[in-house]
């Protein structure tokens, strides 16, 4: 406790987001934070497309939508108005805590403003990504995450307070159909039947033969998952300033990563939400301003990326990413059953990384393509973060004999123009550039560490850490002028570190 008392000294609001592209151990942060320090979890941003997983002694937990601070009984959880909400999946949730016997009633609100995912946005989302060839998917999870953020845009989305509203929901409904339908009507109804089958879509629930959605049977389910979430859902923006006002303490729940934000991050290869601590803090109804401390989630001496889009530090480079996006969990162990971190062979080791660090996804068991830490992308990322940092999966590389950092690029491109800079064949660049016509060109300079004895998860003081991975840490904050305030040994609350 003490050590969360002086990492928190002082702080009414703290947020928890990523400095890379996502799955960096977000989770296990915000549940420590919340069993020892928060009142309040708001997650602000993103929807069921993010997994986090939290272990708490023999309890695993993976939440997608619902807030990480769900299995302390004594905190609310909170959704707020920046949130893609697709209410099957959050009822889904709900029955997975509910049979797993925790409780959640009475600790979870949901903002009315919040943005709601439909049908039709599923179905755009998942017939757009298999209609792109190559380099043009995004590699997206085909959960209408987009589709619907881009109607919130478009002025013609809906929202959660909808589902409380029968004739107004049936009114927008049918006008939010409009452009959908004009599309849909270009592809073979076969596939689109084929499409709406999926479970994700109630198994062909809202299909109709003669006008491809069957607008009475959205209407109704709708109002039904209204009437199922109606005491949950409030204006959540007024409900934080509340508690804020009343003396509570507020945690603000990242989801992605910086890297995938639509607007900082390596665009188009990226989510339709900002993962940065600006649009954390506005989809949680504040201003980044309000935020006193924000922890910028780092995995070290790795890192991984999910989907498409260039990754400059990738073990395997091009045949990983390619390996990720056709294969199994269950086919990578089955054709490398004896990979070894030390491996001479980059892609070999990535898989070997990948399997130590459990590195498939929470919501789509995908393989995570794997890479050496980056810190010209870490760089890039705390102009907006801020500077306090935690690192994250230290312990998967105890007995390894060296790490890698890569500390720059080398652009290796054609002559291009870009941030007002004319880019040459082999200038140096400190700071990543997230332009993917400069990243996809971009060779990594590394420095190679030694490694550290383990085992270390069990570790509780920074001192009583290997000295090579004290060494470790150090370099990273050295280079980057980084404050790095907490250490994740473990999947566990007490595997943490306070530095």
């Amino acid at each position: 406790m003490k050590d969360i008392e002086r990492l928190t000294n002082g702080v009414r609001v703290a947020a928890v987001v990523c400095n890379q592209w996502g799955d960096s151990g977000k989770g296990k942060l915000v549940d420590w934070l919340a069993s020892e320090w928060a009142d309040v979890v708001v997650r602000g941003t993103g929807g069921g497309n993010a997994g986090h997983t939290i272990k708490v002694g023999d309890l695993v937990h993976i939440a997608h939508t619902v807030p990480c601070g769900i299995l302390n009984p004594a905190v609310m959880n909170i959704i707020g108005n920046g949130v893609a909400f697709d209410p099957r999946g959050v009822c889904e949730e709900l029955e997975e805590l509910r049979a797993k016997g925790i409780k959640y009633s009475g600790n979870l609100l949901i903002s009315h403003n919040a943005k709601l995912i439909l049908p039709q946005h599923l179905v755009m989302d998942r017939i757009r990504e298999a209609a792109a060839s190559g380099g043009e998917k995004i590699g997206t999870t085909g959960r209408g995450i987009g589709p619907a953020y881009t109607d919130h845009y478009a002025r013609v989305g809906l929202t959660v307070n909808d589902m409380q509203n029968k004739d107004v929901f049936a009114r927008k409904l049918r006008r939010n159909l409009k452009d959908k339908l004009v599309l849909l009507e270009k592809f073979d109804r076969g596939v689109v039947e084929k499409v709406m089958q999926h479970p994700h879509l109630e198994g062909g629930m809202f299909f109709s033969r003669e006008g491809i959605f069957d607008v009475d049977a959205i209407v109704e389910r709708y109002m039904e998952y209204g009437r199922m979430l109606g005491g949950t859902i409030t204006d959540t923006d007024k409900e934080v300033r509340d508690r804020i006002d009343n003396g509570e303490n507020v945690l603000l729940e990242g989801a992605q990563g910086h890297m995938l934000s639509i607007d900082y991050g390596s665009y188009p290869y990226v989510t339709s939400s900002d993962c940065s601590i600006q649009g954390l803090a506005k989809g949680a109804g504040l201003e980044d301003i309000d935020v006193q401390l924000i922890l910028g989630v780092v995995k070290a001496p790795y890192m991984t990326r999910v989907g498409e889009g260039p990754f400059p530090t990738e073990m395997g480079g091009e045949a990983s990413a390619k390996w990720c996006s056709t294969h199994t969990r269950k086919e990578e162990e089955e054709d490398y059953p004896n990979a070894l971190i030390d491996d001479s062979n980059e892609f070999v080791q990535g898989v070997a990384v990948r399997r130590a660090g459990g590195e498939y996804g929470a919501t789509t068991g995908r393989p995570r393509r794997t890479g050496w830490l980056d810190l010209p992308l870490l760089r890039y990322a705390m102009r907006t973060n801020g500077s306090e940092l935690a690192l994250t999966k230290l312990q998967v590389f105890d007995d390894v004999p060296e790490v890698k950092i890569c500390t720059s690029y080398v652009y290796q491109g054609p002559e291009y123009l870009c941030g007002g800079r004319t880019l040459h064949c082999g200038d140096i660049l400190d700071t990543a550039t997230p332009d993917i016509d400069v990243m996809k060109h971009c060779k990594p300079n590394y420095v190679t560490m030694p490694g550290w004895k383990g085992p270390t998860a069990d570790i509780k003081d920074y001192r009583d850490l290997p000295e090579n991975l004290q060494k470790y840490v150090h370099a990273i904050r050295s280079a980057t002028n980084a404050s790095i305030r907490v250490l994740s040994m473990g999947p566990e609350r007490n595997q943490t570190i306070v530095v």
